[in-house]
């Protein structure tokens, strides 16, 4: 298809732009874990957020996993880099956020980060599912940047699009397992 490299050259000058119109936001979180002979009962996790998916962006994804298959829709999704979570601790996972989205609230902003399920905790075998094959961190956050968040290890993700305005936007659909609370989160200044 004629129209694939298109896609990935306006994805990659929406993703140059995006990122140098918004300034980095840095969150200290902390997860407890099942804990283990190999790893901490409370990891610390550092969420930096370089931008958020615009409206182009995310009907670039829309566009295709709709119109050009799963493989086009994974390969732009994974280009895309909006930031990442970094698990302080032992293992010292860094993981790359693909897609991330802020819903304002009443009481302040919910921030919902989309990834790749990834195995982040050492001692637990973790269901391998292929309908839920992405990670979400969801942040709940009051208007000073503090609040509690989950971590949704089994996701399955939603893409909306809008034809005439060429907007779209994710959302998680559903998950298939308990999310992991992530308490303490608050802003970096």
């Amino acid at each position: 298809m004629k129209i694939r490299p298109v896609l990935v050259a306006l994805l990659g000058v929406c993703l140059c732009f995006s990122g140098a119109l918004s300034a980095a936001e840095k969150y200290n979180a902390k997860l407890f874990t099942r804990g283990g002979p190999n790893t901490e009962n409370v990891i610390k996790l550092e969420i930096t957020i370089d931008s958020y998916t615009s409206g182009e962006e995310g009907w670039i994804l829309f566009h295709a996993l709709n119109y050009e298959g799963w493989d086009q829709f994974i390969a732009a999704f994974r280009q895309s880099v909006k930031g990442h979570v970094a698990f302080k601790g032992a293992r010292g996972l860094n993981i790359a956020v693909h897609a991330a989205q802020v819903i304002p609230t009443e009481k302040g902003r919910k921030i919902m980060l989309f990834t790749e399920k990834q195995t982040w905790e050492v001692d637990v075998m973790q269901r391998t599912d292929g309908r839920f094959p992405f990670m979400v961190f969801e942040l709940d956050l009051d208007n000073k940047g503090a609040g509690e968040g989950k971590i949704y290890e089994n996701a399955q993700i939603k893409l909306k699009g809008d034809r005439e305005a060429g907007t779209g936007a994710l959302e998680m659909e559903s998950y298939s397992s308990a999310p992991k609370v992530i308490f303490g989160v608050g802003l970096v200044k």
